[in-house]
């Protein structure tokens, strides 16, 4: 789907909808009473039980032997089902026209077919029904009395007939103007709603004595990583790009409070992006002919009572390597002891530029990608 379930439910926390699922909500049932999507799906309007006010809902609905079937997503506290109750089952379902219907709720022990068909003809309900939609009729059994189902009476606008069709021209530009305005807010909310992984940083907790002299040669190990992250934007909405790999290698060299040698080797081809490798990635810094990135440490640097356990954050100077060029950086970096063990976060400004890297195209406010990110990295060092 377009937006990942965890991020659906996550709109209807305690069963209620939150912001976002009240724009959708009002954008869906303003596309359905258009007419503009198949006609199983449509809006549903009923007087609200404490207001008296009509409330709309965008539904799918089921079909099953020649019968159209609403299925609250929900279950019983969804707020549709409580407002038909009310209503003693009367409704309009609307899909260009309005058609008055009664609907009539069915006993528990029909539901589980309905149910099953319903979670095949709407997608959008799947996350929320803890059944998958191919599992055998008996699991839709077991849940059958937590979710309402509701036989819709007689309804002319959904038999198919056509009436007299007057002002197409306005139809064909609401449908457009519609259309337009779900392309922009659908766009927007799948990048504001993918999940973006937090910056490298030390672990969280507190590190295990230091264990063990510190003079030496101290070598990346698993656990190391590293990546990137740059902001991408759509439609007024934005987000974070981030990349990640575990192929770091490289040593520093430690004498006392001081490191005074550092380089790090970064594989660049095995980045993923989302879990996924980026061909964009790929041919914006050159792999397959420039593969990896190194970062280089040019000054000793002193890390005051760092050899004794503290948690020490420095800004140090080295250089950045990769598409070919090197440059001078200055790295944000945290270390600390944890057992026998070192490790060391940091972060590098880079701007695209310096480093002769071509952005992808821009699109404007439609879809953009900034002109500079932020190299991060997260060292897992043992003693050699």
């Amino acid at each position: 789907m377009l937006i990942p379930d965890d991020s659906l439910r996550a709109m209807y926390p305690g069963g209620r909808a939150d912001p976002t699922a009240h724009r959708l909500s009002r954008l869906w049932a303003a596309v359905f009473r258009l007419g503009l999507a198949p006609k199983r799906w449509v809006t549903l309007e009923v007087a609200g039980r404490r207001s008296g006010r009509v409330t709309r809902f965008p539904l799918g609905m089921a079909d099953v032997g020649g019968e159209w079937y609403l299925v609250p997503m929900l279950g019983e506290s969804c707020n549709w089902v409580q407002n038909v109750r009310a209503a003693d089952g009367r409704a309009t379902l609307r899909r260009r026209r309005a058609a008055p219907c009664r609907l009539a709720e069915v006993p528990v022990s029909e539901r589980a077919p309905i149910i099953k068909r319903y979670l095949d003809r709407v997608p959008g309900a799947r996350p929320h029904v803890p059944v998958d939609r191919h599992a055998p009729l008996t699991d839709f059994e077991a849940i059958a009395a937590r979710y309402p189902v509701f036989r819709v009476g007689p309804a002319p606008a959904l038999a198919g007939h056509a009436g007299r069709r007057r002002h197409w021209w306005r139809w064909a530009i609401a449908a457009v103007a519609a259309l337009v305005v779900l392309v922009v807010l659908a766009a927007g909310i799948f990048i504001k709603l993918q999940p973006t992984l937090a910056p490298l940083a030390l672990p969280t907790g507190t590190a295990s004595p230091p264990a063990g002299p510190i003079d030496g040669t101290w070598v990346a190990a698993a656990g190391s990583a590293a990546g990137f992250r740059v902001r991408e934007s759509a439609f007024g909405m934005s987000n974070d790009t981030v990349g990640r790999t575990s192929a770091v290698t490289g040593t520093i060299v430690v004498s006392g409070d001081r490191v005074t040698r550092g380089a790090f080797r970064i594989g660049l081809t095995s980045m993923k992006v989302g879990g996924k490798a980026q061909p964009q990635f790929a041919e914006s810094l050159g792999t397959s002919t420039d593969p990896v990135a190194i970062v280089t440490l040019t000054r000793p640097v002193t890390l005051n009572a760092f050899a004794s356990g503290a948690t020490v954050t420095e800004r140090v100077t080295g250089r950045l390597a990769m598409h070919g060029t090197s440059r001078p950086v200055v790295v944000t970096v945290s270390g600390r002891r944890d057992g026998s063990s070192l490790q060391v976060a940091g972060s590098i400004p880079v701007a695209f530029s310096r480093w002769d890297i071509k952005a992808p195209q821009s699109f404007g406010f439609i879809a953009s990608l900034a002109s500079s990110g932020i190299a991060e990295f997260l060292l897992i060092l043992h003693r050699r």
